[in-house]
C-alpha cells in the first residue's frame, strides 16, 4: 500500500509538471536581465523550473551569450522531445490506477513506473547537458549557489 501511494503521488506530481515541463519564454525584467542584457529566463508554466534549481542557478552564473544560446538550444530540444512524447501517447489512466481491484491495475502501474523512470532519465540528461555548458569555474560556483537557494527555500518554508 505504501509503495502504491508513493508511486501515485510521484505520478500526480510528474503529470502535473509534465503539462508544461521544459517550455521556455523570454522575459525582459528581473535582475538577471539587468546584469546580462538579452538574458533569457528558462521556465515553464506553473512557475516551475526545468532542472529544479539548476536553471535558476544558471541565471546567477553570468553566462556568456554563447552559453546562453547553448542553454536555449538544449532546452528547446528537450521541450520538443517531451512535447512529441506527450502527443504520441495517452497519459496514465488514473481511474485504473486508483482501483487495485481493476484487472488492468498491474499493467497500468508498470506503465506508469516505466514512464516516470524514462522522464527522470530525460530530465537527468538535460541537466547534464546544461552542466557541460558551464566553465570549470562556473561548475565550482554551482554548489554554493544551490546551497544558498536551498537555504532560502528552507527559510521561506519555515515562515
Amino acid at each position: 500500500m505504501k509503495n502504491r501511494t508513493q508511486w501515485l503521488m510521484v505520478a500526480l506530481a510528474m503529470t502535473g509538471i509534465a503539462g508544461a515541463v521544459m517550455g521556455q519564454s523570454a522575459s525582459s525584467s528581473g535582475a538577471a536581465d539587468a546584469a546580462t542584457p538579452g538574458a533569457r529566463h528558462w521556465h515553464h508554466g506553473h512557475g516551475m523550473m526545468v532542472g529544479g534549481g539548476l536553471v535558476h542557478a544558471l541565471r546567477q552564473l553570468n553566462l556568456t551569450p554563447a552559453q546562453q544560446q547553448s542553454v536555449h538550444t538544449i532546452l528547446t530540444a528537450a521541450h520538443a522531445q517531451f512535447a512529441a512524447e506527450r502527443k504520441a501517447g495517452a497519459g496514465p489512466d488514473f481511474t485504473v490506477l486508483s482501483n487495485p481491484g481493476d484487472p488492468n491495475y498491474a499493467t497500468a502501474l508498470q506503465d506508469l513506473q516505466t514512464r516516470m523512470a524514462n522522464r527522470i532519465q530525460e530530465q537527468s540528461q538535460t541537466e547534464l547537458a546544461l552542466y557541460k555548458v558551464l566553465t570549470q569555474q562556473q561548475q565550482q560556483q554551482l554548489p554554493t549557489i544551490l546551497a544558498s537557494m536551498k537555504a532560502k527555500m528552507a527559510q521561506h518554508s519555515a515562515t
